[in-house]
């Protein structure tokens, strides 16, 4: 693959660079073969992506470019050890005052110099280099690669305002639903899956299409949807289906996803039991995504599900697959649902949802050609979306558009059949690096989100990112992670990567799509490997050097992957044979990647520093309980993970000594202190799960808060065990304010730390209260900060003063706040409406809120005790709102003053779109949240509100939920409303005012009749969920109910009594 070469050339040519400027090549007597090497490089880098091409289908390409791509890759091995030896040296000895003054980059080579034998083994090496390299150069020219093609440069940069416009969704990418087509094939298939009949046999709907169809997508838009996960209540499950599966994990997953615990247990008949158990419990749906074999169905899962099905009537099965034989083959009551291409019209319409938004004005001039291009397309949505994530990086023009419709790749022949031209289109219009980026993600396994922040780690690791000011990751990482995630962004604007959860903490989830995948596994396949079930035997390619073991694989020899010695990247997600002794890592000498879950891998912690090249090291969800002593000896380890390893309960104290360490995790381990001299680890920028030691001793080997001061360059904080800390001068020693750096910060409580006395105990809980109260105080965040968490049960009666008015001003950059289980706080901070950039507040479970008063969502100058002339707007960009678990709230005030009405920034919220509220007594929501004057807010789900009366003066909500609120009598004034969702509502009387309604779903088994209001609106749908009294008495003309509906478009009516 050519692109390696110009993925790495940047990182090869900047370490040589710099020998060459320190005069050390000369001083090694090399500086001939220096200058050699660099011309190399740069003859070879001109033809590369002519090679690229060719490499596809030429087979003699194919091994030239793979001698090109070893030669490097030993290259960035021989740089490696020049580092190695060079930080030997200096342990043992110490730099003199010259060395100080050198650039820590440049320090290495010098120590070279200090050890003639090992500089004439580097120079012999570099020598052997520079020979491959001319020899390759030679060969090349009887494959006269056209030099005149060149490489892709760097996409454009990013501008700041760019990430908040990427899309995100929950599960259901909507970014591919455009056009009523979609819509009616859900409600059809909703209908299917939720009417009752009188067999016990287990119904299955299939969903059929061609790949990139968009079955995935019409899928988990049922799957989602409020009817469904109302009728089948808890039991909906998931399963993506890969085409090698293994039996006894697919087994497990589904116990799992059904919500039950299968044990660890690996026999197929006790699992299979199991899963018959756990799904009679209740009436489910289960859904198999991308099905390529009717095994997984006959085999495997068709006697669970079919003897459940016996006991509970109305289950269902939701299949999608490319085949139109197979559910033939499943030997069940079925019905096919085939997927069409999309239509012209709406082709058009998902391209254009694919442009950034200053790219749509006035886009409909460029339509003819638009469709010149979408005609290669053939009305796929994914195919679709791929080329419209392309023309997004492209100025909306003409010339630019017919560049691209212009492209060779369109007709480029002899693909294989894994290839599809405008993958490959999209694919070559990446730059190098971005091309190595979007090939890695294919080793997470099919249907696994992709994190951001790990997957930019990993390719970080690789020495895939390298920063424009081409500085070391060793010496200074300013600038890497910052372009990572740039890299990352760019795939998901592209559309080669999909989001598939809201940004957090660790950056944007992604998933990639099968017919992606197939291609991106084709690209890189002389170089990664996924092993999946039937293909082990496949792992024992001696040049692999990405290795992937998918969990289907239920266990793999050691022995196997023991021969693959040019691994850099071995990611482990299934069990391994271990055959003591013998059994450890030291044969993956080239390793940077060490990604190990749910394995035994506690056997190979002795050998974990013999990775002398290891940067990344991943063992999250292990039976890990301890790490080598001698991990001092991973001098390039730049990150570690070890969240969730309940068997970890310390850390050893060498750790200290990995100076250029920039993550750690350890959060939901039983690490409950940390080595004394943490503090020295001054380049973190990542702590998650750092645990409160409270023990003022300071003879013990255990640091405290306090150690936290030095760390300085912490990007990220999660801190546990808060509740232990009884003196808040501790708290103020870790210096929280002064880390100008950090984004995010998890405060953490265990709701077990304290409990609420009683009786004589009173003064004690005051008192507890008190110092919970003081410590937060002083662990006030920088101003810089961007999220923060405050979780677990924290027991103060209040909160800090730094949440209030005027001093919560000052955080100008929080976008996400979450505040979780505050059993004893009484009132929300004034302060929360003056955060000037927050997005989304979510506070969940505060029982002890009875009301919520006019200052919460007061201008700020008022919040501030300022006047109210000079008001601006109260949470001035808040997206989304959500109450949980308020269940004693009773009161919002929300005091509109009228001098203001004429003054826009006075509406509070004013860029409201998503308001949830759940189990609260509030029996009206107040007027100032329904103002004329706010046009955002468009979806509104009022859940479990027992008080609730009437919702009313909404002029922009689309899409309305009333979920369980008994008392509600009336909804009038919605003349946007699309959709509105009532379930359990009894004594709803009045429905008006909503002239734009498309949708109304009723959900209720315990009427008899239907509700009067329902002769007021007039749906073009109607779904109805009912009993059967009232379903045979409203489902066709002439029965006693029929005349209160008839007037309405489609019906669906469906019997909730089998």
């Amino acid at each position: 693959m050519a692109a390696v070469v110009d993925a790495l050339a940047p990182y090869v040519k900047k370490l040589i660079t710099d020998m060459a400027q320190e005069e050390v090549s000369m001083l090694l007597g090399i500086s001939a073969e220096i200058t050699k090497l660099e011309d190399n490089m740069e003859g070879l880098k001109a033809f590369m992506a002519d090679a690229e091409r060719r490499h596809i289908t030429d087979t003699s390409v194919q091994r030239w470019s793979t001698k090109l791509n070893n030669a490097m890759y030993d290259a960035t091995d021989i740089l490696d050890l020049c580092q190695l030896e060079a930080n030997k040296r200096r342990e043992s000895r110490g730099g003199d005052g010259i060395e100080r003054k050198l650039p820590s980059c440049f320090q290495p080579l010098l120590f070279c110099l200090r050890n003639p034998v090992f500089a004439h083994k580097i120079g012999s090496r570099i020598k052997e280099l520079n020979q491959r390299l001319e020899s390759i150069h030679k060969e090349a020219d009887k494959y006269k690669f056209n030099i005149g093609l060149g490489s892709n440069p760097e996409p454009r940069k990013l501008t700041a305002a760019e990430p908040s416009s990427y899309r995100t969704s929950s599960l259901v990418d909507e970014s591919a639903i455009v056009g009523e087509q979609i819509e009616r094939d859900t409600r059809e298939l909703i209908h299917l899956l939720t009417s009752s009949d009188d067999n016990h046999n287990i119904k299955v709907v299939s969903i059929i299409g061609v790949g990139g169809m968009g079955k995935t997508t019409l899928a988990q838009k049922i799957f989602n949807d409020a009817t469904i996960q109302e009728h089948f209540k808890t039991k909906t499950i998931w399963l993506s289906i890969t085409q090698q599966f293994d039996e006894v994990e697919l087994l497990r997953t589904a116990i799992k996803h059904a919500g039950s615990d299968h044990g660890a247990e690996k026999d197929k008949n006790t699992l299979t039991e199991t899963l018959f158990h756990t799904l009679s419990s209740g009436r489910f749906l289960l859904v198999m995504d991308d099905v390529w074999s009717q095994k997984v169905w006959n085999d495997v899962l068709s006697v669970p599900v079919r003897n459940a099905s016996k006991k509970q009537p109305g289950s269902r099965v939701l299949v999608t697959t490319r085949s139109a034989h197979l559910p033939q083959q499943m030997q069940a009551p079925l019905h096919q649902h085939r997927v069409k291409p999309l239509e012209n019209d709406d082709a058009w319409s998902l391209l254009k949802k694919q442009l950034q938004p200053d790219q749509v004005d006035g886009i409909d001039q460029l339509k003819t050609i638009g469709m010149e291009i979408l005609e290669n397309c053939d009305g796929l949505p994914l195919a679709i979306k791929v080329i419209g994530g392309l023309l997004s990086t492209r100025y909306p023009s003409e010339h630019e558009w017919k560049s691209v419709l212009n492209k060779p790749a369109w007709s480029l022949t002899g693909l294989p059949p894994e290839l599809d031209n405008r993958l490959y289109l999209s694919y070559e219009d990446l730059s190098p690096q971005i091309k190595q980026c979007f090939l890695y993600c294919s080793l997470f396994p099919k249907g696994e989100e992709i994190i951001g922040d790990v997957v930019t780690r990993m390719w970080i690791s690789e020495g895939f990112i390298q920063p424009l000011d081409g500085s070391s990751i060793i010496s200074h990482e300013y600038g890497f992670q910052e372009m990572a995630t740039e890299y990352y962004r760019e795939l998901i604007k592209r559309n080669l990567i999909q989001t598939t959860k809201e940004y957090s903490l660790t950056g944007y989830r992604c998933t990639m799509h099968d017919v992606v995948r197939t291609f991106a596994e084709y690209m890189a396949r002389e170089e990664s490997l996924v092993v999946v079930v039937g293909r082990e035997q496949a792992a024992t390619g001696m040049h692999v050097r990405r290795l992937s073991i998918e969990q289907t694989v239920s266990i793999l020899d050691w022995g196997i992957l023991q021969r693959r010695e040019s691994l850099r990247t071995l990611i482990i997600n299934s069990r391994v044979n271990f055959h003591l002794p013998g059994d450890s890592l030291s044969s993956f000498s080239s390793l940077r990647v060490l990604y190990i879950r749910s394995a035994d891998s506690n056997r190979l912690v002795p050998s974990l520093s013999m990775l002398k090249h290891l940067r990344y090291l991943h063992l999250e969800e292990t039976d890990i309980s301890w790490l080598p002593d001698d991990i001092h000896k991973m001098k390039f380890l730049l990150y570690i993970s070890l969240g969730l390893c309940k068997r970890l309960c310390y850390l050893p104290g060498s750790i200290i000594r990995l100076v250029h360490l920039r993550s750690l995790n350890i959060k939901r381990s039983n690490v409950s202190v940390m080595p004394k001299g943490f503090s020295e680890l001054t380049n973190l920028r990542s702590l998650y799960g750092f645990p409160v030691h409270v023990d003022m001793d300071a003879s013990n080997s255990w640091c405290s808060l306090q150690e936290l001061a030095p760390l300085s360059q912490l990007r990220d904080l999660t801190l546990y065990g808060l509740e232990k800390v009884q003196d808040s001068r501790m708290a103020e020693k870790a210096m929280i304010s002064s880390k100008r750096h950090l984004g995010y910060l998890g405060l953490n409580y265990s709701a077990s730390g304290h409990t609420i006395g009683t009786g004589g105990a009173e003064a004690e809980q005051q008192q507890q209260q008190s110092v919970t109260e003081e410590v937060l105080e002083k662990l006030c965040p920088p101003t810089c900060l961007e999220n923060l968490r405050v979780i677990g049960g924290y027991f103060g009666r209040r909160l800090p003063d730094w949440m209030c008015a005027p001093a919560s001003a000052e955080f100008k950059s929080i976008r996400y706040l979450r505040l979780e289980n505050l059993p004893c706080c009484i009132q929300l901070p004034d302060g929360l409406c003056c955060l000037p950039s927050l997005e989304m507040l979510t506070i969940i479970d505060a029982p002890a809120i009875k009301r919520i008063g006019p200052q919460f969502q007061a201008s700020s100058s008022m919040a501030a005790g300022g006047s109210a002339a000079s008001t601006s707007a109260p949470f001035p960009k808040l997206r989304q709102l959500q109450l949980v678990g308020l269940c004693e709230w009773e009161e919002w005030e929300w005091n509109d003053c009228e001098e203001h009405m004429d003054v826009e920034t006075a509406i509070a919220m004013p860029c409201l779109e998503r308001l949830q509220i759940k189990n609260c007594k509030l029996s009206c929501l107040p007027p100032g949240l329904a103002s004329t004057k706010r046009h955002t807010l468009r979806e509104l789900y009022l859940y479990e509100l027992s008080n609730l009366i009437h919702v009313e003066n909404f002029p922009s909500v689309v899409d309305l939920d009333v979920f369980d609120c008994p008392e509600l009598k009336r909804i009038n004034g919605l003349p946007m409303l699309q959709k509105i969702r009532i379930i359990r509502c009894t004594m709803l009387e009045v429905l008006k005012g909503v002239t734009a309604l498309n949708s109304l779903e009723l959900y209720d088994a315990t009427i008899d009749t239907l509700p009067e209001y329902l002769r007021a609106v007039s749906p073009r749908y109607l779904e109805l969920y009912c009993n059967k009294m009232l379903y045979e008495s409203s489902s066709s003309p002439g029965s006693s109910e029929w005349d209160k509906i008839s007037h309405t478009g489609r019906h669906n009516i469906v019997c909730l009594e089998d």
